[in-house]
């Protein structure tokens, strides 16, 4: 088998050889490279790196037919990019199907910087507000949402109940509510996921805003809630920070040791030319954000309440949608307001839960001391060992039932009157930031080596492209007359002149040998002018002189050649001895030969 030229070596290592591996090495990188998780130090939301975090929001619930959101990977990586260019860096998306995979589209929200909000109610499984419940199929339903969106590091949360509390007859559902939050981080701390902010997003309703908020915040940190969404829509076109009383907003939410945020927001009023979102300067400006962690923009797709950002011409919401007046007008708000916020390691609150609320006529029936009507997690299969990737959840439904409706069989399982109970161990993973710091210091090793291989490789091309520009069928390198620091100084192997050269096997260098057989001069020689041989005496003196080394200039001690080089050396000195030996035979063969006899 013949070598491989330096051509096919160029092929595959060559500049688009190494343009491809770049490509892949990039796009490695991309795909580690997530977005830090969101966690929770007091009232304020923070980046795992230590930032703080300010919600600038969008609802997004593209399709007005179904309840799958998070499902059309090329819808939401068209959708994501407009997201990105309109300022946000959150949506918020009320419903999903747990069952389904929506590793494409959360990874196009993650690729442009988007952490994503995800409700926990849908359309099947919800609190029925005026008959309030919470069962074992809800609860597996919810667990459901938990197990298939922990693995996303651009979850910023989850929600347990948007709006279930209304008016004073509603409140009665808000302990249900609250156990479902207490089960979940139960759960999600029993089968130690990462500590997903689990919390709830309430109604704007003035006389319970208060009691709601002290509600959901109250008790030890297992069953209150992580933190606290409003749905606010009182500021409308060019109100004021306190026509629209915002300013009491303010003060309502001073000292909680939650992060609260507009979980809804956007009045409409109908105004020809859009909304005008000069709100946005009083909740991310100096007035709100020491105390409010940002909002949520009501909504992406326009629909028939107009309250869309853009609008699509079908009603699946695909393709590139329409960028209407609110989009414009919002993203040159919010190109305005960058808040910075405090870092986590200098913020230190002194702050303490409020204490539950008293039962007041015409406000909040439940009693302050009500205890909440939990399940545990009783039925769920929990890791005992390492943390795995892979969840396996059994219970008292089959994945089937549970996708019959939140009022099955098993509906009364507690009361509200019943103790909390939570229960659970400590995560012990490591934290996604250090997986990805560990990655990321392997590949740059993997970078490192690849490099050192690329290297070699070329200067083999380089080798092989000398070689290739010999003669076809020559199997001899040839000496160039250059310079090589490696190999020694210049040398000639076959110079054209009258001394042939070879390579001195012991040191990889020229050395000079007379060869007088081939010489030219005036002198007898057995076929030079048609004479007859010498005497053998006169031959052997001959060829005594001609066979005498040249003294040779002492030279520098040089490095150990390549096995390359030493291979040709071997060439070489085959070649010389089988030529040598000829000429023996010759000068033998001459020898016996009558050379008395002379013209």
């Amino acid at each position: 088998m013949g070598r491989r030229s330096s051509r096919d070596v160029g092929g595959m290592w060559g500049v688009g050889g190494v343009a491809r591996v770049c490509v892949i090495a990039l796009g490695i990188l991309q795909g580690v490279a997530a977005l830090p998780p969101i966690t929770v130090k007091g009232a304020k939301f923070f980046t795992s790196d230590g930032d703080q975090f300010y919600i600038k929001g969008v609802v997004y619930q593209p399709s007005t037919t179904g309840v799958n959101n998070l499902m059309d990977g090329p819808q939401c990586e068209t959708d994501a990019a407009l997201i990105k260019d309109l300022g946000a860096n959150l949506i918020r998306v009320y419903s999903v199907d747990p069952t389904l995979n929506h590793d494409r589209c959360m990874k196009a929200f993650d690729d442009a910087g988007i952490y994503v909000l995800v409700d926990m109610t849908t359309p099947q499984f919800s609190f029925d507000r005026t008959d309030p419940s919470w069962t074992k199929d809800l609860r597996n339903a919810f667990a459901q949402v938990v197990d298939g969106f922990q693995k996303y590091d651009n979850v910023l949360g989850l929600i347990a109940g948007n709006e279930v509390v209304l008016d004073e007859d509603t409140t009665v559902a808000a302990p249900y509510v609250k156990a479902a939050i207490a089960d979940m981080k139960a759960y999600r701390d029993a089968m130690r996921y990462r500590e997903m902010p689990i919390g709830y997003s309430a109604a704007d309703v003035q006389e319970l805003r208060v009691p709601q908020q002290d509600y959901f915040d109250c008790g030890n940190a297992s069953i209150a809630a992580d933190f606290f969404g409003m749905n606010l829509y009182s500021w409308c076109g060019d109100s004021s920070f306190t026509e629209s009383g915002y300013d009491k907003v303010y003060d309502q939410i001073d000292g909680y040791d939650i992060p609260i945020f507009l979980s809804e927001t956007g009045c409409n009023t109908g105004d020809t030319g859009g909304r005008p979102f000069t709100d946005q300067v009083a909740v991310l400006g100096r007035q709100m954000n020491d105390r409010l962690s940002g909002n949520i923009i009501y909504e992406w797709t326009q629909e028939a309440n107009n309250y869309g950002l853009v609008s699509y011409s079908n009603d699946q919401a695909t393709g590139t949608p329409k960028l209407l007046a609110d989009y414009t007008n919002l993203k040159s708000e919010w190109a305005t307001l960058t808040p910075a916020g405090i870092e986590q390691s200098n913020y230190n609150p002194s702050l303490t839960k409020r204490d539950c609320p008293s039962s007041s006529s015409g406000v909040w029936s439940v009693g302050k001391n009500v205890g909440l009507p939990t399940l545990g997690i009783d039925g769920f299969q929990t890791p005992t060992g390492p943390r795995s990737s892979t969840v396996t959840q059994t219970g008292s439904q089959t994945g089937s039932q549970r996708q019959q409706g939140a009022q099955a069989s098993d509906k009364t399982t507690s009361s509200p009157n019943s103790e909390p109970t939570s229960s659970g161990e400590p995560a012990a993973s490591i934290s996604a930031g250090a997986i990805a710091g560990i990655v990321l210091g392997a590949l740059v090793v993997i970078a490192l080596i690849l490099g050192g291989i690329l290297l070699l490789l070329r200067r083999r091309k380089k080798r092989l492209a000398e070689m290739d520009n010999h003669p076809s069928g020559s199997d001899k390198a040839v000496a160039t007359n250059g310079s090589n620091d490696y190999y020694g100084p210049q040398y000639s192997e076959l110079a054209t002149q009258n001394n042939p050269q070879e390579l001195d096997p012991s040191r990889g260098y020229v050395a000079t040998m007379r060869a007088n057989e081939l010489e030219q001069h005036n002198r007898d020689h057995e076929l030079h002018g048609g004479r007859h041989p010498q005497s053998p005496q006169h031959q052997s003196a001959q060829l005594a002189e001609a066979y005498k080394p040249v003294p040779q200039a002492p030279v520098s001690q040089a490095p150990e050649p390549s096995p390359y080089v030493q291979a040709q050396r071997k060439i070489e000195i085959d070649y010389l001895e089988t030529e040598e030996a000829r000429l023996r035979q010759r000068r033998e063969a001459l020898m016996g030969q009558d050379g008395g006899q002379q013209q």
